[in-house]
């Protein structure tokens, strides 16, 4: 892991998915031990149903400016909608949360609730304003945001930080086994082989 003051230490961009960052550069250490104690069952039939959301996870956790995963984010939840044929594939039993979270939508395919309260907005003048978000709170309360400062201009634009083509890739094919470079190199010939502009394959 790297300390978030060292965002910006290194000559490329930690956004940028296409970099390596060797171990000696970072602190190494492990976030979490997993163990399968229970008796093996057929679970296919769930397991068909269950989509792998990584935008629904713990207040703990917040995502990082990765343009990458936030395009993945977005991608999961939208597969899900036409894999699971709508927007409440997260009442489905196995995939409902262990820690119950609610909204305000209503009807669709796999709607699990049924909807006694007359209003599905706020604020409301109909219901004594409910429901409502949950305020934040240490014990029991909403999800809160985390409130970091930026500083500068955000723009649809690749950072220069991004540019680094050279000593990356050397990183990377130093990295490989011989007999991982051998495949790289197989790869790259049969992908160009296919190019029909040849001015193209040959640049």
């Amino acid at each position: 892991m790297i300390p978030e003051e060292n965002e910006f230490a290194f000559d490329f961009d930690l956004l940028d998915p296409t970099k390596l960052i060797p171990r000696r550069w970072c602190r190494c250490s492990g976030l979490a031990e997993w163990s399968s104690t229970a008796t093996r069952i057929t679970s296919l039939p769930k397991m068909n149903r269950r989509p792998s959301i990584p935008d629904i996870s713990s207040r703990a956790l917040i995502s990082a400016n990765d343009p990458l995963l936030q395009g993945r984010l977005f991608s999961y939840t939208d597969t899900q909608i036409s894999r699971l044929g709508g927007p409440n594939f997260h009442e489905i039993p196995i995939n409902r949360p262990t820690c119950p979270y609610h909204n305000f939508q209503r009807d669709g395919m796999h709607r699990m609730d049924i909807d006694t309260n007359p209003a599905n907005y706020e604020p409301n003048s109909i219901n004594d304003n409910w429901p409502r978000e949950t305020p934040p709170a240490a014990k029991r309360g909403g999800f809160e945001s985390l409130a970091e400062r930026v500083d500068g201009e955000k723009i649809r634009q690749r950072s220069p930080s991004f540019g680094e083509y050279y000593a990356q890739p050397r990183l990377f094919w130093l990295s490989q086994t011989p007999i991982e470079q051998q495949h790289i190199i197989d790869g790259f010939s049969f992908e160009l082989s296919k190019v029909v502009r040849t001015w193209i394959a040959s640049g």
